[in-house]
């Protein structure tokens, strides 16, 4: 803790006991204001009373009004500078200010922009007026009121709790370390959370903030922008095209038509619209309408009516499709073990695999898969286990150009009418191309192999009796 003393004309001056951080910069930038303008023979000081309108012409000068008991305040005229504090004299140089103040300054009337330094113990409500601001308060449980104003403020408080009621203009929010609520109205809002803070907003305006301390309640509405920055986890609402961004083991609802999610860890994530989910890890993720997911790894669960999967490195999804899921495994880059489990699905899976180790087990539909596709700069052989699931007939095979491989398709006895593919061959005779085909199978333990071109081999396990109703090439 340190003190802060604001020096003001005809020898007298407050000050305010500040704990560091931004509060503390902000009370030094005041400090200087006063000195430089005292230097220059360019600072006039009104001490104000309680309950007394004090007010005060403009002549040039900067002009300061000194709150040093509580009370309510109503100061009319030119003010620059608004200071609450103790009266700073040589007997008493550490007393602090423990009485509430109120001030209003609707009456105020700025030569630029007002500033307003709170430094009482009990707190200070203030209640903005029609010109810009600035609000520090540096101790206390403190409320600063934009009513229906359309000014720009900039907030900042330190460790209390306080409770911030933005203007309808622009603001830029910081209320320090303590349990803070933050109302939001429709300006245009930039709001940095560094305590365990309640932020509301309605469907108007427009949003960012940026979550630092971890365990925050955030209800916004639409186009809100959410950089969820904390190690703890937040509960975050937000309405249609919002963005939320990181995020670790935070609880995120969008409730609008559309939204995206980017980069969380450990997250859970609802949407009632279409969602796109970009590079996160060991989510839980529900979407009503379409989920876009890309490039998310780690241990994931997924549920959607409608999903398209771009998988990566070391992903391992639970997918539960609704009407139908398309996870493809082929993008630049992603070469190691992914698994995609479409079990519970009681809609269709479409998986397209790439390079690298990789298990996909479909669900209750009529699935389709097509192993070894390959992409621009990566021919990776492809190492594929398949399970096509318990429901209706699917589809297993290639494309012409797959890369090379091997692929065990685990169940492919399981349902009548399952099929293996070899789609874009084009041959001038379908049936001698099947009929060479089975001519490379090998039975070995109750399973059939066979060669398809580009060194890829084809096992079907418990199948000794494969045959060309079984085969399509075209």
């Amino acid at each position: 803790m340190s003190i802060v003393t604001i020096v003001g004309s005809s020898g007298t001056a407050i000050h305010v006991t500040v704990g560091g951080g931004k509060a503390q910069d902000l009370a030094e930038v005041y400090a200087r204001q006063m000195v430089d303008a005292l230097a220059r023979d360019k600072l006039t000081t009104v001490l104000l009373s309680p309950g007394v309108s004090t007010p005060l012409d403009a002549d040039g000068s900067l002009y300061s009004g000194f709150v040093t008991t509580g009370g309510s305040y109503a100061p009319t005229g030119t003010y620059d500078f608004i200071g609450v504090g103790a009266l700073n004299d040589a007997t008493n140089s550490t007393a602090s200010l423990n009485e509430r103040v109120t001030v209003n300054g609707s009456g105020i009337n700025a030569t630029g922009v007002l500033s307003v330094l709170g430094g009482t113990t009990a707190g200070l409500t203030f209640e903005a007026g029609v010109g810009d601001g600035s609000f520090l308060a540096v101790t206390g449980d403190n409320y600063f009121n934009g009513g229906t104003q359309s000014a720009n403020w900039t907030i900042v408080t330190a460790g209390g709790n306080d409770t911030i009621l933005a203007t309808n203009g622009t603001n830029y929010i910081d209320a320090g370390t303590g349990n803070n609520l933050i109302l939001l109205q429709q300006g245009t809002n930039n709001v940095v959370s560094e305590g365990r803070d309640t932020i509301t907003g309605g469907t108007a305006g427009n949003a960012s903030i940026t979550i630092q301390g971890g365990n925050t309640i955030v209800s916004l509405g639409g186009t809100a922008f959410i950089s969820d920055d904390a190690t703890t986890g937040s509960l975050i609402t937000v309405g249609d095209n919002s963005t939320v961004q990181s995020g670790q083991g935070s609880t995120v609802v969008f409730s609008g038509a559309n939204g995206t999610l980017s980069g969380a860890q450990n997250d859970t994530v609802s949407a009632l619209g279409n969602l796109s989910v970009v590079h996160g890890s060991n989510q839980t993720i529900s979407v009503s309408g379409s989920l876009q997911f890309i490039a998310g790894t780690g241990s994931t669960n997924i549920s959607a009516a409608q999903s398209t999967l771009w998988g990566a490195n070391d992903l391992s999804a639970t997918v539960s499709a609704g009407n139908t899921a398309l996870w493809t495994g082929n993008q630049l880059g992603s070469s190691s073990n992914q698994l995609i489990d479409a079990s519970s699905s009681k809609g269709t899976l479409e998986a397209w695999t790439g390079a690298g180790d990789q298990t996909v087990i479909g669900g209750q539909g009529s699935d389709h898969f097509v192993f070894g596709t390959e992409y621009d700069g990566n021919i990776d052989a492809t190492h594929v286990t398949v399970s096509g699931g318990s429901g209706s007939a699917n589809t297993f095979g290639v494309l012409a150009g797959h890369t090379a491989g091997d692929i065990t398709i685990t169940d492919f006895a399981a349902a009548s009418g399952n099929k293996f593919f070899m789609y874009n061959y084009k041959p001038e005779d379908a049936e001698a191309a099947v009929k060479n085909l089975l001519a490379t199978a090998t039975v070995q333990g109750g399973n059939t192999s066979i060669m398809l071109d580009n060194n890829m081999k084809v096992t079907f396990m418990g199948v000794t009796d494969l045959n060309s109703s079984n085969i399509i090439i075209s």
